[in-house]
């Protein structure tokens, strides 16, 4: 979901219409960069776990995950399509 939508983004910015439902999102990464955008949707799209569960003693936060999910997509369309100059 991270990756569709941050492709959504980088396709905007190459010339392709944005989607009015993406624009919230285009204007979190302009003001908070890639970093927040990706920590502000891991945290949206992220499962409620229940309270009386016992976490992990130690877990990837969420918002390092999101940008391993943006960076590998990117990976893998640049050795699908070729890389972008």
């Amino acid at each position: 979901m991270v990756v569709t939508q941050y492709e959504t983004l980088r396709r905007a910015a190459l010339g392709d219409a944005l989607p009015p439902e993406a624009r919230a999102g285009l204007l979190l990464f302009l003001r908070r960069g890639m970093y927040g955008w990706a920590r502000a949707v891991a945290t949206m799209s992220a499962p409620q776990r229940p309270t009386a569960s016992r976490p992990p003693d130690w877990t990837m936060p969420e918002e390092h995950s999101a940008v391993v999910h943006i960076f590998a997509g990117l990976a893998v369309n640049a050795n699908r399509y070729g890389a972008t100059s």
